[in-house]
């Protein structure tokens, strides 16, 4: 998922500026007078109950699977992808197990290819030895399990680009195009195809939970998108679903390697509709960028990372599972940062989560219920300060100090600035104390803030 790498991978803004907008420019209807001051600005009920969420989900899974390619080329045979084994049900009870409360399938990546039998074109799983509907089955599996499901349809199309009379980027014109009764944009021929398939996935395999767009672009042909046209029919068909990182609720945190940053806001400076700051700036919400903004939107981070080095299923990476501390840190520096952690697990050519990742899952989920969702009763010794924002009264904290209390005396053991949904803070060393407390030192208006501290065996 390349942003500004080499490698193969995710970028974020290549869709928007294709489309001559940056990220975060959209229009909800009806909206408002602009917001300027920050104290005011409150998260919608969707992105409340996303951030509430803490972990969801990624399941990168199609023919690269089966091409051992993180990217494929868009003329992949239909007839590799094979999974004999596929289990969704696996798939999700090990991620329920763990803690996660959504899961987001990759039902098109940039190849094409998809994961469900579309009417509108025939590379897709109908076309495979396998022909099950994975969409389906995924669907299926998280009702009975009690998981959101959300998924992934890839805006660029190699297999659109570069197949007989595909659309991608074929230089057809605009024209009113309705989609079902009801449901009429102008468009050209992709958006068209697009907006199509988006209507397939939001009404054959709901309640969808989040659709997640990306501006990664293999392709060499340009197409712009016609973004307004898909987030209407998104918030129509599916009010409740957030439309993540390449949309108007969730922004991408600027990097995959699962980390927000120390200062995280939610509250986002934008000028003339557009986000201030590049997603993958130092700061996106600092005195300069406040400075220069017409309005303030509530737009939170979400942290995308893979659980292997690749993106997709490699057997040579069985052994690159990221180990219990490397997954706990990026908890830390993720959830504990003000955002989501969206964590990739990829199925193995059988179709099922490989036995290295289960078990990294398991620990993982086992981990965060003994160390974060219980707190250390005091008196007692902790290494970890949490602390929390009522976020639907707005994100207010701009800094703050933690104390403990020993032998009667209050000992600063921790400093921060934004504190959000949550924050998490280890400490260089265990410290053993009879109470805590926190001191607000700066806050743009009265926030409640509850505290507190948690030992993780994990930090040295």
């Amino acid at each position: 998922m390349a942003r500004g790498r080499a490698r193969p991978g995710r970028a974020r803004a290549a869709p928007a500026r294709q489309a001559g907008l940056r990220p975060g420019r959209f229009a909800e209807p009806g909206e408002g007078a602009a917001v300027i001051d920050p104290s005011a600005v409150r998260p919608s009920a969707r992105q409340l109950a996303w951030q509430q969420q803490e972990l969801t989900a990624f399941v990168h899974f199609g023919v690269n699977t089966f091409t051992d390619l993180e990217w494929g080329t868009g003329l992949d045979d239909p007839a590799v992808y094979n999974p004999q084994e596929l289990s969704c049900d696996q798939w999700v009870r090990v991620l329920v197990d763990a803690g996660f409360k959504s899961v987001i399938l990759t039902a098109k990546h940039h190849d094409g290819f998809c994961l469900w039998p579309s009417r509108f074109l025939t590379h897709t799983v109908a076309a495979s030895p396998s022909g099950r509907d994975v969409m389906a089955e995924l669907s299926a599996a998280c009702a009975e399990h009690g998981l959101g499901l959300g998924f992934y349809l890839s805006p660029a199309d190699l297999y659109q680009e570069k197949a007989p009379g595909g659309y991608y980027g074929n230089g057809s014109p605009v024209v009113a195009s309705e989609i079902q009764p009801g449901f009429t944009y102008e468009v050209d021929d992709y958006n068209r195809f697009y907006l199509n398939q988006l209507y397939e996935l939001l009404t054959q395999y709901g309640p969808i939970a989040e659709v997640w767009l990306d501006g990664a672009n293999p392709t060499s042909t340009a197409q712009e998108y016609a973004f307004d046209a898909w987030f209407d029919l998104i918030r129509r068909l599916a009010p409740e679903a957030t439309i993540a990182v390449g949309g108007p609720d969730v922004r991408w945190v600027g990097n995959e390697d699962g980390f927000a940053r120390e200062t995280e806001w939610s509250v986002v400076p934008f000028a003339d509709g557009r986000m201030v700051a590049e997603q993958s700036a130092a700061s996106v919400a600092g005195p300069a960028q406040l400075a220069a903004a017409d309005e303030l939107r509530w737009y939170p981070a979400e942290v995308d990372v893979s659980i292997r080095p690749g993106w997709f299923y490699h057997a040579s990476e069985d052994d690159q599972v990221k180990s219990l501390p490397a997954l706990l840190d990026i908890y830390r520096k993720s959830v504990g940062r003000n955002a989501v952690l969206l964590l990739n697990i990829p199925p193995d050519r059988r179709g099922l989560f490989a036995d290295a990742d289960v078990q990294a899952l398991s620990a993982f989920g086992a981990a965060i219920r003994s160390s974060y969702d219980t707190a250390v009763e005091l008196p007692g010794s902790f290494n970890v300060v949490s602390l929390r924002e009522d976020i639907a009264a707005g994100q207010q904290v701009e800094s703050f100090a933690v104390d403990a209390l020993a032998n009667g005396l209050w000992t600063e053991v921790a400093v921060g600035t934004t504190i959000g949904h949550r924050r998490l803070i280890p400490l260089d060393r265990s410290v053993t104390a009879d109470a805590v407390r926190v001191r607000v030192l700066a806050t743009r208006a009265d926030a409640a803030v509850t505290l507190t501290v948690h030992h993780d065996p994990t930090l040295s």
